[in-house]
C-alpha cells in the first residue's frame, strides 16, 4: 500500500520551488556578450551554453568568465555595439534563477579587462527585473574594444559572483555628465580573494560611485574581508531611510542615488532622493558582528528559519 500524503498540497509546493532552484542562473542578452549565441561575431564552435554559471571561486574566470579570450580574435572579439560617451545606454538581462535578486554593477574598461570602472550600482532588487539603464561619462576617452562589463551578487545560495562582458565602442560624444577619472573599480567578491558577500541580504558596495539606484526589501549588508577602499560619500545613497544598512554607509542624509532602478541615471534628469514612505521597514531581530575592510561592523540578521527552504533546495545548475 502507498503510503498516503498528509499534506499533497505542500509537497506540491516543495516540488515547485525545486523546479524553481535548479533553473538557469541569468546572463546579459543585449547587448549580446562575448560566447552568447546571440552574438553576430560568434561561429558555433564559440557559444558557451553555461553563460549564466558564476565565475569560478578561485578566481581564474575573472574577469569575464572562460570566453575572455575570444576579445583578443577576430571577428569573435570585434565590437557588437557602438556607443557615444555622454549617451544613455541599457542592457537586458535573461534566465530563470535570479536567487531573490542581489544587487549588480554596470562597468566599462578601456584597457582591454585589465580594470573596470563602475558606470551605475544597482543596490537591491538586481536581477528582479530585464532592463536596467545606465549613462557612459561625457569624458570617456574614445576607445575601439571597451569591454562592458555586468556584475552579480545573488542575495540567497552559494556565495558567488557572476559576470558578463560585450565589446563595444565607444566614440566621442558632448554634453552628459562627466567624472569618468574618479570612478571606482567594480567589486571582487567571492572569487577567492578574501572579500565575501553575506546571504539573505543585498550588498551596500563599499565603493559604488556616484551613481547608485536601490531597490528590493532595504536590508543590505557590506561585503566581509578585505574588499578594497570604502568611500559611500553624499551620492551613494546612504541613508535613504528605510531598511537596514548595515557597512560604510550612513544613516543619515538624503544623497544623491536614485531609489528605483528604474529611474534614469545620475546626470539624465535633476533632484534627490528622499524617503520612500512604500518601502516596509525590517525588524531588528538580532545582530551579528562582521568583520570588513572598516574593521568590526554590525549585521542585522534575519529572523531563524526564513532562509530552510532555499537552502535545502537550492541546486546548481
Amino acid at each position: 500500500m502507498m503510503p498516503q500524503l498528509l499534506y499533497p498540497g505542500l509537497t506540491s509546493l516543495l516540488f515547485l520551488l525545486f523546479a524553481l532552484q535548479i533553473s538557469a542562473h541569468m546572463m546579459i542578452s543585449s547587448p549580446p556578450p562575448l560566447g552568447s549565441s546571440s552574438n553576430p561575431n560568434l561561429r558555433s564552435s564559440d557559444i558557451d551554453y553555461n553563460l549564466k554559471d558564476p565565475l569560478s571561486p578561485s578566481g581564474l574566470t575573472y574577469p569575464c568568465g572562460p570566453n575572455f579570450d575570444l576579445y583578443s580574435l577576430s571577428p569573435q572579439g570585434n565590437p557588437v555595439a557602438t556607443w557615444a560617451a555622454g549617451s544613455s545606454q541599457s542592457f537586458t538581462l535573461d534566465g530563470g534563477a535570479s536567487h531573490n535578486g542581489g544587487s549588480c554593477q554596470a562597468s566599462l574598461s578601456i584597457d582591454g579587462g585589465k580594470s573596470f570602472k563602475v558606470l551605475r550600482s544597482y543596490e537591491g532588487g538586481c536581477p528582479l527585473k530585464r532592463n536596467y539603464q545606465f549613462s557612459i561619462p561625457a569624458d570617456v576617452p574614445a576607445t575601439k574594444k571597451a569591454v562592458f562589463a555586468w556584475t552579480w551578487f545573488n542575495q540567497i545560495g552559494n556565495r558567488e559572483m557572476y559576470m558578463n562582458c560585450a565589446v563595444v565602442d565607444i566614440t566621442p560624444g558632448s554634453g552628459g555628465k562627466g567624472g569618468w577619472a574618479k570612478k571606482p573599480e567594480v567589486l571582487k567578491a567571492n572569487i577567492g580573494n578574501g572579500c565575501t558577500t553575506v546571504e539573505g541580504f543585498d550588498v551596500e558596495f563599499p565603493n559604488p560611485g556616484d551613481d547608485v539606484a536601490r531597490g528590493g526589501e532595504g536590508n543590505f549588508a557590506s561585503p566581509v574581508g578585505d574588499c578594497g577602499t570604502v568611500n559611500r560619500g553624499a551620492d551613494s545613497g546612504a541613508g535613504e531611510g528605510s531598511g537596514n544598512t548595515q557597512g560604510g554607509g550612513t544613516d543619515s542624509g538624503n544623497g544623491g542615488a536614485n531609489q528605483n532602478p528604474d529611474s534614469p541615471p545620475a546626470g539624465d534628469s535633476p533632484g534627490s532622493s528622499t524617503t520612500d514612505p512604500t518601502r516596509p521597514s525590517q525588524p531588528n531581530s538580532g545582530a551579528v558582528p562582521t568583520t570588513s575592510a572598516c574593521g568590526t561592523k554590525t549585521v542585522m540578521a534575519k529572523p531563524e528559519g526564513t532562509m530552510v527552504f532555499t537552502r535545502i533546495f537550492t541546486v546548481t545548475w
